[in-house]
């Protein structure tokens, strides 16, 4: 199994009850239904709201690399990177579960 991460900070300026925010997180959330490759996916607002945290989280899971790919490459992930590069900054990570 291959899980992707992806964490969003709001850009300066943006706040959380930006129209633009509610549509990119609806977008998010859609994902999983819209893209086969999508084992699960867990998403959510942070909770703690330390000075060094992130705003919003999510947990992909897939079968392989293969299946991250496709995702990425969809139409509708492609959209979402449309719709979140004007309003939050991303950091990603990806790694295999080992047994």
């Amino acid at each position: 199994m291959l899980r992707h991460i992806v964490m969003f900070k709001l850009k300066d300026g943006v706040a959380r009850d930006d129209p633009r925010v509610a549509n990119a997180v609806q977008m998010i959330a859609a994902l999983p239904d819209q893209i086969d490759s999508v084992v699960e996916a867990e998403l959510g607002w942070d909770i703690s709201r330390k000075p060094h945290s992130l705003d919003y989280a999510t947990l992909w899971k897939f079968h392989d690399a293969e299946g991250l790919a496709r995702y990425s490459a969809h139409p509708a992930h492609l959209a979402v990177l449309e719709a979140t590069r004007d309003i939050f900054d991303a950091k990603i990570a990806d790694y295999l579960l080992t047994d």
